[in-house]
């Protein structure tokens, strides 16, 4: 353990940009999402969300002139509503997937800091190892 963080400090030490790059693509497998996809399924879910709005004022105005039955109207606003309850949820997971990748992004960044401080360690004890190891699985 101690010759594998003392390798780890080492390289970070050595080039920091490429072994963040390396501990990035390793972490970003993982746990990252494709920020550009999910931009773009959320500017689509955002504006199906005002076309629907949109909708909904059309289908209210139709109501009021007679032209749609009150039975038509509850059918149509019922299922533009499901709908646009689906698109929020949608928005919602990924407000939260982003926010996980960015909180992953930090850590490596905070980790790639926490290594450089401990660079030049000769022997491992209990504070070294509770900074640097968050969880162990098995």
């Amino acid at each position: 353990m101690l010759k594998d963080i003392q390798e780890l400090a080492e390289q970070a030490m050595k080039d920091a940009d490429a072994f963040y790059q390396r501990l990035s693509r390793r972490m970003e497998r993982r746990y990252l999402v494709d920020a550009s996809q999910t931009e773009k399924e959320r500017q689509r879910l955002e504006a199906r969300n005002q076309e629907i709005d949109g909708m909904f004022l059309s289908l209210y105005t139709d109501k009021a002139k007679g032209i749609l039955t009150e039975q038509r109207f509850v059918k149509l606003t019922a299922a533009l509503e499901q709908e646009q309850g689906a698109n929020q949820k949608r928005l919602h997971d990924l407000a939260v997937m982003q926010s996980r990748a960015d909180a992953q992004e930090s850590e490596v960044r905070t980790f790639i800091k926490e290594i450089r401080r401990y660079a030049a360690i000769e022997e491992l004890d209990e504070s070294v190892l509770n900074r640097l190891i968050s969880k162990i699985l098995i």
